[in-house]
């Protein structure tokens, strides 16, 4: 019994821990504890856990007027008649409790302790139980399947909880949410999210399982005589990251976001090192003059242009960016006149924001927009470029037309460039490949066939997009853009 002997106890050994200095260690309240109490053929306690309690004590709530006239005096100003049937009191190890014979009209204080002391006590909310309802109305998300570099918003309403969790595959997750809410996340995986709702009676959940989407591989990578044995190394590769470093060093990137560097030059090939990434390579790295060259997507929805030596380097060197980096890396010769000065490496991220770095990533040069028309739209996601005169081409998929486009972008590499502006029926030509010919596919580097989705800009980004363009000095413009027929209808040629 929590009688008033023992609260004497309790109240000499706190003074007497104080004079140790033990008065610190008792349970603390916060604002944030509840306690909730249904009223019914049983009464059904639950409160929140206090941080440092390892028992509670369940006793009348002595500023009830109930208590009051029981222990106290009665209206009339004499004693209670009810001093004689004391109000029975309860301990308990956890944070909820069953009264399987309570008293109609008795409130309740539940009271924090430990071996230091008691705190104050949290007064229980009464509820009666035929107006009582702990339930999760809703779990829902406002994209049920996303990409790596997307993000998708969880939301939730419950009521009659004292405590609200997010739990992710299996796991606590969030913990004391609001009854109602939101909150965004990412996955690299397909991720089950539960909301989990503590309250009398019970805890109660809801869960739905986010769906993770892989960009689609229209076409299969080459790799067949590099597959096998890289799988046999235990590797479980994403084949179009697949690149020759040189004539010994393969690299490429795995599902469980990792790069390794593979010598193919022996009967069989081994693992020379593999380094840890911080999210997903989602295209094909580029190899130019000794560097390996390629772009993340991060899982919080960041980026990053990454660059390392194929034949010396054991580490990446990395920047940082805004967006998840989605578009292969592209080399583009600078140009003084005829000559050749230096070299650009471009990056585009999925909302479309082309980057365009020095060779050793320390320096960004210039940052630009691809045009609104584009955005919102599947492309591939590794680009053809004709480096010497700076034209990129993109190929997309029109969302109404259902059609496949191809779109010139000139870039300005050239204090004074020469170059004509392309045809659209004869776009131009690989300078070191059937001159002449149409533009119907692979140049330099290949279109590979992996398309993602370039996200569509807000009425405000799309604000601030055509504000910032009139700053910009003509880093690039759209030359043309053509509907790239079916390969049935093209014959010598394929449009992917």
């Amino acid at each position: 019994m929590f009688n008033i002997k023992f609260l004497n106890i309790v109240l000499v050994s706190s003074i007497s821990f104080s004079c140790f200095g033990f008065s610190n260690l008792k349970p603390r309240l916060s604002d944030g504890e509840v306690a909730l109490h249904v009223k019914g053929t049983k009464d059904k306690l639950s409160w929140t856990k206090v941080e440092g309690a390892t028992e509670y004590a369940v006793i009348p709530y002595p500023g009830d007027t109930i208590y009051q006239a029981r222990y106290g005096q009665d209206p009339g100003g004499g004693m209670s008649q009810f001093n004689s049937f004391p109000l029975p009191e309860y301990t308990t190890y956890t944070n909820s409790i069953e009264i399987t014979n309570p008293r109609s009209d008795v409130r309740y204080l539940v009271v924090p302790c430990n071996r230091f002391g008691c705190a104050d006590g949290i007064i229980s909310e009464r509820i009666h139980a035929s107006i009582y309802l702990h339930a999760i109305e809703e779990l829902s998300y406002s994209k049920g399947a996303i990409y790596p570099w997307e993000s998708s918003t969880i939301r939730w309403k419950s009521s009659g909880a004292h405590t609200v969790n997010l739990l992710k595959n299996g796991r606590v997750y969030l913990t004391n949410l609001p009854k109602n809410g939101s909150v965004p996340v990412r996955i690299n995986e397909n991720t089950k999210y539960t909301i989990q709702t503590l309250g009398v009676g019970g805890v109660r959940t809801k869960s739905s399982t986010l769906i993770y989407k892989h960009a689609k591989i229209e076409d299969p990578i080459n790799d067949s005589g590099y597959l096998m044995p890289l799988r046999n190394l235990g590797i479980d590769i994403i084949p179009r990251t697949l690149v020759k470093g040189n004539y010994r060093y393969l690299f490429v990137a795995d599902k469980a976001n990792n790069l390794h560097k593979v010598d193919y030059s022996k009967a069989t090939p081994e693992l020379v090192w593999s380094i840890p990434l911080d999210g997903k390579v989602v295209n094909k790295p580029l190899v130019e003059q000794g560097n390996l060259y390629f772009g993340v997507s991060k899982i919080d929805g960041s980026g990053a242009v990454c660059s390392l030596n194929v034949n010396y380097s054991t580490r990446k060197s990395c920047k940082t960016t805004t967006d998840a980096v989605i578009a292969g890396a592209l080399v583009m010769d600078l140009y003084q006149g005829p000559n050749k000065v230096d070299s650009s490496i471009i990056f585009v991220s999925h909302k479309g924001l082309v980057l365009e770095y020095t060779s050793n990533l320390v320096e960004l040069r210039k940052t630009s927009n691809l045009p609104a028309s584009m955005l919102g739209k599947s492309i591939v996601a590794t680009p053809a470029i004709n480096r010497r005169e700076g034209r990129v081409y993109f190929q997309y998929q029109d969302i109404h037309s259902q059609e496949t486009k191809l779109t010139s972008i000139k870039f300005s590499n050239s204090g004074g460039s020469s170059a004509e502006p392309i045809n659209p029926g004869d776009p131009g030509v690989d300078p070191g490949d059937n001159p002449g010919g149409p533009i119907i596919g692979p140049i330099d580097p290949p279109l590979y066939s992996f398309t993602v989705p370039l996200r569509a800009l807000s009425n405000m980004e799309l604000a601030e997009l055509n504000e910032e363009s009139v700053k910009i000095d003509n880093m690039f413009e759209v030359e043309w853009t053509a509907t790239v027929q079916d390969a049935v209808k093209q014959p010598g040629g394929q449009h992917e």
